[in-house]
């Protein structure tokens, strides 16, 4: 027989252990739960009303009544169905183009801290809708999934632009914005015809912005939940969102490429651009300011007005 004192190391062995289990499994279940309502758009509410500075997120108007810019309202014939957009026409004769490609969960309008230089560069900027979005289709399986279909609706919005004469496009990317953009660069045959990006907080690695936002929110044992949950979405909604990465694919971008991120921001780690500037080979530069989640334009706007507007005077032709 046992003696009763030797019995308690491993009755708390044991403990401990059933502990550590039962927090793996609340936090892979948490994370999972996270997944599935920020990518399903029912962790996003309604915009605030009453904004009116275009340059605060929420914001809801036409380019017109926003900026005092003419605009037209079109459509881009997506794979799923027509999705509205509006297009902002720059100087006459104008080759060189941009697209503004806004982040989850928001609107066209969102493009309008870029919109004034882009403007006054004399590009002719497309702002565009994508599936899941207010008008726009609305995706098969219901999720907004960082550019692993979105892309396809981007390489419409491109079509569009080269059938207006649009020979070189700068493509601009905010939030989920920019994994678009990098999947877009990875599996689009109009891919070389990109002069040029401009990243705003990107979201170019999911499983990281995944593992950001469950250590802000301290749950036990997280990095190893945020892993788990990974497999787990993919067996319960049939999307693998392990694929959601495109650093290497931005990395290996000709082109000279302009990041904006934010130190204090709560969505999107500001390692993911850091990683991408290591990994770059020349032609990139990153203005990393104190601001939170595409908060850079208002934590230093100057800077951030001036390197917009040298970026997009290097490229001119």
């Amino acid at each position: 027989m046992i003696p009763l004192r030797s019995r308690w190391p491993r009755r708390i062995a044991i403990g401990l252990a059933v502990l550590a289990c039962l927090a793996v499994v609340f936090s892979t279940w948490f994370s999972h739960r996270l997944m599935s309502e920020v990518l399903s758009g029912r962790a996003f509410a309604e915009p605030e009303a009453g904004i009116t500075d275009p340059m605060i997120l929420g914001y809801r108007g036409t380019p017109e009544q926003a900026l005092g810019l003419p605009f037209e309202e079109i459509s881009l014939d997506t794979p799923l169905g027509r999705a509205p957009a509006w297009l902002v026409p720059g100087a006459p004769g104008a080759r060189m183009g941009a697209i503004i490609v806004h982040g989850i969960g928001g609107a066209r309008e969102d493009g309008y801290p870029y919109l004034p230089a882009l403007h006054a560069a004399g590009l002719p900027v497309l702002m565009m809708t994508y599936r899941n979005d207010a008008g726009a289709p609305k995706a098969p399986e219901g999720l907004r999934l960082f550019g692993l279909t979105e892309w396809e609706d981007l390489e419409t919005a491109m079509a569009t632009m080269q059938a207006r004469g649009i020979d070189r496009v700068v493509l601009v990317g905010a939030s989920m914005g920019g994994a678009i953009v990098g999947q877009f660069l990875g599996r689009s045959s109009r891919a070389d015809r990109v002069a040029g990006l401009i990243l705003d907080a990107p979201a170019l690695d999911f499983p990281a912005v995944l593992r950001h936002v469950t250590d802000r929110l301290g749950l036990p044992l997280r990095s190893i939940g945020a892993r788990l949950a990974l497999p787990a979405f993919a067996l319960t909604h049939g999307e693998n969102m392990g694929q959601a990465t495109v650093i290497p694919v931005i990395a290996a971008f000709k082109g000279p490429v302009l990041l904006f991120h934010g130190r204090a921001d709560r969505i999107v780690p500001a390692t993911t651009s850091l990683a991408l500037l290591d990994q770059r080979n020349g032609g990139t530069t990153l203005l990393m300011t104190e601001g939170d989640h595409l908060q850079s334009h208002r934590a230093e706007p100057r800077r951030f007005a001036s390197l917009m507007r040298d970026f997009l005077a290097d490229l001119a032709p």
